[in-house]
């Protein structure tokens, strides 16, 4: 496999995508302190159980983030040639920093969703926001999958 290696500068949107995820990691990680602190003690064991959730957030966004450093390894639907690289490589990447974000979105919706519960006493329904995180996390590679395919017919 010998892929070109292109460097692909990020435009202002990578920037934001990736400043926006690193925020919602950092939320979470501290929604997650802020409320073992102020649980009682009969819930801050339950919560230390619940520190595998920020942990997989933050441990994810870093792998991401390496992986987005080398494109040359994505798999991708057609073949990379020198002609096609940039636009493979550009699109993969973004395509990576949105499921980035709408996973640590993800995580951060859950950490808040029990630790609320666990706080509040009261049973709380994942619900729409949710489904509409999976949904998205699931459905939206099949976009730029497409666009690399139909890149590649032109």
């Amino acid at each position: 496999m010998n892929r070109p290696r292109i460097k692909i500068p990020l435009t202002t949107l990578d920037y934001i995508l990736e400043i926006v995820a690193l925020l919602v990691v950092l939320a979470t990680i501290i929604l997650y302190v802020v409320y073992w602190i102020f649980s009682s003690e009969e819930y801050s064991t339950k919560m230390l159980l619940l520190f595998t959730l920020p942990v997989t957030s933050f441990s994810m966004y870093a792998m991401l983030t390496i992986l987005n450093k080398y494109p040359h390894i994505f798999n991708f639907p057609v073949n990379v040639t020198e002609k096609n690289a940039f636009f493979l490589y550009k699109t993969a990447i973004r395509m990576v920093r949105w499921i980035k974000l709408l996973c640590c979105l993800l995580f951060a919706y859950i950490v808040w969703v029990i630790t609320k519960e666990a706080i509040t006493h009261q049973e709380i329904e994942l619900g729409i926001v949710f489904g509409i995180l999976i949904a998205s996390t699931t459905l939206y590679p099949i976009y730029p999958i497409v666009k690399m395919i139909k890149y590649d017919k032109n």
